[in-house]
């Protein structure tokens, strides 16, 4: 306490970030400050006015950090990309965002491409969402290549691309259209997402008028199509509003460490979309700082901000009206209707979040209570001494001994902790060697062993005398039969660690275990052999995706040097 009495004393009145910590180094919460002297000084000067989950903050904070800015926005901006890189475990986060999808429209390649991804990666790119569904996503790609049809070929050659052939192409992959002509079509693809869909209907109405009238008649009747399939479109959208306004509302739902939050998409007057997120780290924290959280996780990194986006209730939200002014050019007003159509809407948009929440909840729920039974089959199957709550794989990728990598996966309580998945390029042997390439992997591992780290809650990697300390497993599996296990049981005893180990072979699903001669067959319905699976493939995804991409760079290395 006194190194941040200290500390606090020199806090700079700039704007910026600050990350504060606990005892072991771990970030609990990120925050942006316009004053950072005076915020961060804010919460051990005003226990007695803050939430019992900050205060429960406060009391865990052994250390802090701050970033200094120029202004609050570039703060906001920094505060976005912090939270999404450390999760820390006291702000509320968008739940699994890094699923979410955008569609992107690439103008990287010769001919721009379309398609999904979930990556913000290019400047000379254009990005639609995010999504939160990926069939979604799926039938919007497919109804739009009906509609705008547009090619699937990234150059300009001599033959058409498959798309063409059916009528979904233009023909700018054969020349048959110029790249200058085809501009346009880009043009009604980027109108279409943002919901402007009125302006591309009227859009195909004029070129079929125009077809027709040169006795382009094919072409009318396929314009003729599409102007249809977008009519029907249209006539399914509820139409909410007369005036043709354009905007967004946004509720909440929370209960517990969970919260839903939903979104409707007005535009043109019409509701064009719904989207629903879930957002964890909720519990203790008031509905204002929950609906905060996910206006700025969202709409910093969304591609279309209507000019006006209504909420239940007034915010404080100067800074993200600023920061999104910047990046479209425009004023974003965020504003709190009382009364009539908007209202009703806002209702009905927390109706849908309650909905998602208690169904998001349910399938939580079951999806729990199934890991949970394969957990305590697999302590029963194998005779474990204590449930497999932290489970580590490990895996060996080469092709005939070049470039091998090793992959260590984690799995805690029946589910796949990315944060703690480790690489390791083998570096002794060159030869095909998988058994002395898993033997230096295992090595190499457990040189970080920390018996004391055993069966210890998340924050589980500190630094110790030796450096950094992983957490210890309650059960190893490794991508193999006998060899490799034997393998295992070997570094384990050189390590002094008594660890329940087993090797799961592919080819007929035995699991090999120290203490039997034959090997185990569970039923093929067998939960913990489903998990054991589950477990096994993504060690062996994680290893040949790193394998890939060292052999990818030794191809690329000049000669003589090694990756």
């Amino acid at each position: 306490m006194n190194t941040l009495k200290s500390k606090l004393k020199f806090l700079p009145a700039s704007a910026g970030v600050y990350l504060f910590k606990n005892s072991a180094g771990d970030i609990l919460y990120v925050g942006k400050a316009k004053v950072l002297k005076n915020r961060v000084r804010s919460y051990f000067t005003q226990n007695h006015d803050l939430y019992p989950r900050t205060r429960q903050l406060v009391t865990n904070i052994a250390d802090f950090e701050y970033i200094i800015c120029d202004t609050e926005t570039e703060a906001l901006m920094l505060e976005n990309n912090l939270i999404k890189r450390y999760q820390p475990h006291y702000n509320v986060m968008l739940k699994d965002d890094k699923n979410y999808q955008f569609i992107k429209i690439d103008y990287s390649t010769e001919i721009p491409q379309v398609y999904t991804t979930r990556k913000l990666d290019s400047k000379k790119a254009k990005f639609f969402g995010p999504y939160t569904s990926g069939a979604s996503v799926r039938q919007t790609l497919q109804l739009l290549r009906y509609i705008i049809p547009y090619c699937g070929n990234s150059k300009i050659g001599s033959r058409p691309c498959f798309y063409y052939h059916l009528g979904r192409c233009p023909g700018v992959c054969a020349g048959l259209i110029s790249l200058g002509d085809y501009k346009s079509t880009l043009a009604a693809i980027e109108k279409f997402l943002s919901g402007d869909l009125k302006r591309v209907a009227a859009d195909l109405k004029t070129a079929m008028r125009t077809a027709s009238k040169k006795r382009l008649f094919e072409k009318a009747a396929r314009l003729r199509d599409q102007c249809r399939a977008l009519e029907k479109m249209l006539e399914r959208q509820k139409i909410v509003s007369p005036k043709r306004e354009s905007h967004d509302l946004a509720n909440i739902f929370a209960a517990g460490q969970l919260a839903a939050a939903t979104l409707l998409q007005i535009r043109e007057g019409r509701l064009i979309g719904r989207e629903n997120f879930m957002l964890q780290n909720a519990k203790g924290e008031g509905p204002e700082g929950i609906l905060s959280a996910f206006l700025g996780r969202y709409y910093l990194e969304a591609s279309d901000v209507p000019p006006e986006i209504n909420l239940p209730f007034p915010l404080k939200l100067s800074d993200l009206a600023e920061a999104l002014a910047q990046k479209f050019g425009r004023r974003i007003k965020f504003l709190a209707p009382t009364r009539g159509r908007k209202r009703q809407l806002l209702k009905m948009a927390e109706t849908n979040a309650r909905d998602y929440l208690q169904t998001s909840s349910q399938n939580l729920a079951k999806e729990q209570a199934i890991l949970t039974r394969a957990l305590f089959e697999l302590k029963d199957r194998l005779h474990l001494p204590q449930l497999p709550f932290r489970i580590e794989c490990f895996d060996i990728s080469n092709i005939q001994g070049t470039s091998p990598t090793g992959s260590m996966v984690v799995f805690e309580n029946g589910k796949a902790k990315k944060s703690e998945y480790k690489r390791f390029a083998i570096k002794t042997l060159e030869t095909p060697n998988d058994f002395g390439m898993m033997e230096e992997m295992l090595s190499r591992r457990f040189a970080h062993a920390d018996e004391n780290l055993t069966r210890q809650p998340p924050h589980s990697i500190r630094e110790g005398k030796g450096g950094i300390s992983w957490r210890l497993p309650d059960l190893i599996v490794v991508d193999g039969g006998r060899g490799q296990l034997n393998v295992a049981l070997k570094v384990l005893k050189n390590s002094n660690l008594r660890i329940p180990a087993l090797g799961l072979a592919k080819k007929l699903e035995e699991i090999y275990l120290p203490q039997l001669k034959s090997p185990l067959r569970l039923p093929p319905d067998s939960s913990a052999l489903h998990l054991l699976q589950r477990v096994r493939d993504e060690a062996h995804r994680f290893a040949v995706t790193y394998h890939r991409r060292r052999r990818s760079r030794a191809m690329l290395a000049p000669a003589g040097k090694s990756n």
